[in-house]
């Protein structure tokens, strides 16, 4: 990891710190005792750090206790972050980042390829690039990032997106560039989900650490980061920012919807030069609601692709079990199953065979367009999304037998207004318009201004804890997909350590669905995930049972 800043001062800092830190373990021989001897001899930066090694960065109060007694003022400190002039959420990023270089293993050669074209490197800091549209767009956006990598001597570049299908599109583009070099952290080219790079920014324990100094070990390149919740945005954007200073890498967002992004964010904002292809799709709103039997035999009737996304896994897979012959895309099957669903999908599309797909997950842009999209009333930002993948009629319909998704009634309230007042949601200014009266809704002062206490008081456990993804909503179930995920499972049982690369074979449950399970015995507590006991159908996953309760399964 280079952690270098603009002006070179917290690469020498590090460096010296990471010297002292060895000294000092090999004078007390064990972590705690070595970060209690930091914690007297100074700076304060370094002894929390070295706490780490003893479970994690913890909050202050539990740090202290930990630590036995209160730093001296030191002359050492002169050489800590007060050199470098960061502010206060700076400073807290730095004790993380000096905290993960301690943890990380020894940083391997790199193995980056070069890049093939000539381009411009990534901006410094943290930028707004563009990078136009369609899944060809992976291969300029990563060969900026390896330009920018190939010039700084750093060793890791990633990709990290907000959809499913978004990342498949970037693994498909760049493994037909790049081949085996592309895949998940352990590869120099990775392609992550954006809420596991965004947890990463507030990591606090021995098993994370090391995985913030691998992704901070290169650019970052970021898509849909209009998607973080608004009530935690302003903080997410902070921990960007200081990430970006603190490492010293580029971390730069691509152009998405029309956001309306606040001032001073970006160190650097490139205009927008691709206009959406969805602008020419028709939209018809459907105010009578309509059951899963009425919409199964309309679509039968209909010539052309159709795709239909719900936001309901049971009621998804009961479409599906409706219509014989479609597939399903839902997070009720594995990622790794779902990327085999896409490989079917592009196999019956270049045969031209007419395709039916039922999805809670938008399906990647690499299978092209589709005549009809079907999609229940949802957020404006969906709606949007769903528009791209569409070169005929998006139907936007409300189900009489599909309880709509509470969580979304602020959102879906919005998005009503804006149809019924005659604006488009395919249009640029009524999704910046969207976007900026959720945010007025959403907005949270009071959670905003605890976060950034959490930060600035360096309460590091406590800040991990309020920026949990998922929290409460889904179960992970590990699946015994294929044979790497059999030998991965029997160690996960044997060593009761569920390593972040196993939820590449994880569908997801609600809580009371994985309560029955249990009970079921068709799958196994590890605590926050389960693992599969039960048949695992090759089709339908987990949906296996919801679509039985509508047809008999082959």
């Amino acid at each position: 990891m280079t952690l270098l800043s603009p002006d070179q001062q917290l690469g020498s800092v590090i460096s010296a710190l990471l010297e002292r830190a060895a000294s000092l373990h090999t004078q007390a021989g064990d972590a705690l005792s070595a970060a209690r001897l930091a914690q007297h001899a100074g700076p304060p930066e370094l002894a929390r750090a070295m706490l780490a090694r003893s479970g994690g960065l913890y909050d202050s109060a539990e740090a202290q206790y930990l630590l036995g007694s209160v730093a001296s003022d030191h002359s050492t400190s002169d050489q800590s972050t007060q050199a470098a002039s960061l502010t206060p959420p700076e400073h807290e990023m730095f004790v993380r980042a000096l905290a993960a270089a301690l943890l990380a293993p020894p940083q391997e050669a790199s193995m980056l390829p070069e890049a093939t074209r000539s381009t411009a490197p990534l901006p410094a800091g943290l930028s707004l690039i563009d990078a136009g549209r369609g899944p060809e767009h992976w291969l300029e956006v990563c060969e900026r990032a390896l330009t920018t990598a190939q010039a700084a001597g750093q060793p890791h570049v990633t990709i990290a997106c907000a959809s499913w299908g978004a990342q498949q599109d970037a693994l498909h583009a760049l493994r037909q560039q790049y081949g085996q070099l592309v895949g998940d952290e352990d590869k120099p080219i990775s392609v992550l989900a954006l809420e596991d790079v965004m947890k990463l920014l507030s990591a606090a324990w021995t098993w994370d650490l090391p995985r913030l100094h691998r992704l901070m070990s290169g650019p970052v390149v970021l898509k849909g980061l209009y998607t973080l919740a608004p009530d935690t945005m302003p903080v997410m954007l902070g921990l960007l920012h200081d990430a970006a200073r603190v490492f010293g890498v580029c971390v730069a967002a691509l152009h998405g919807q029309e956001y309306p992004w606040p001032d001073q964010v970006f160190s650097s904002v490139e205009p927008r030069t691709s206009a959406s292809a969805s602008a020419a799709v028709r939209v018809e709103r459907t105010r009578r609601p309509v059951s899963l039997q009425d919409l199964a035999a309309r679509i039968r009737q209909q010539d052309g692709d159709s795709l239909v996304v719900l936001s309901s896994r049971a009621s998804a897979a009961r479409l599906a079990g409706l219509l014989r012959g479609s597939v399903l895309l839902s997070s009720s099957l594995c990622p790794v199953h779902l990327a085999d669903q896409v490989e079917g999908l592009q196999s019956r599309r270049e045969s031209r065979e007419p395709l039916v797909v039922v999805a809670t997950v938008l399906p990647p842009q690499m299978l092209g367009t589709f005549q009809t999209v079907w999609h229940m009333m949802a957020p404006l930002a969906h709606l949007a999304e769903a528009a791209e993948l569409c070169h005929g009629t998006l139907h936007i319909i409300d189900f009489s037998d599909v309880a709509p998704q509470l969580t979304w009634a602020s959102e879906c309230q919005l998005t009503e207004l804006l149809l019924n007042s005659g604006l488009s949601v395919t249009e640029g200014k009524t999704q910046r318009l969207y976007h900026q009266r959720r945010l007025e809704q959403r907005a949270n002062p009071a959670l905003v201004a605890t976060l950034n206490r959490q930060r600035t008081e360096l309460n590091y456990a406590s800040l991990a804890s309020s920026l949990v993804f998922r929290a409460g909503t889904s179960v992970p179930v590990l699946i015994e997909y294929d044979a790497w995920a059999v030998s991965l499972l029997a160690s996960v049982r044997s060593a009761g350590f569920i390593p972040q690369t196993a939820l590449r074979y994880a569908a997801w449950l609600t809580p009371s669905e994985a309560e029955r399970a249990v009970q079921r015995r068709s799958a196994r507590s590890l605590g926050w995930a389960l693992i599969w006991e039960a048949p695992y159908h090759p089709q339908y996953g987990l949906a296996a049972e919801a679509v039985a309760s509508v047809r008999q399964l082959d």
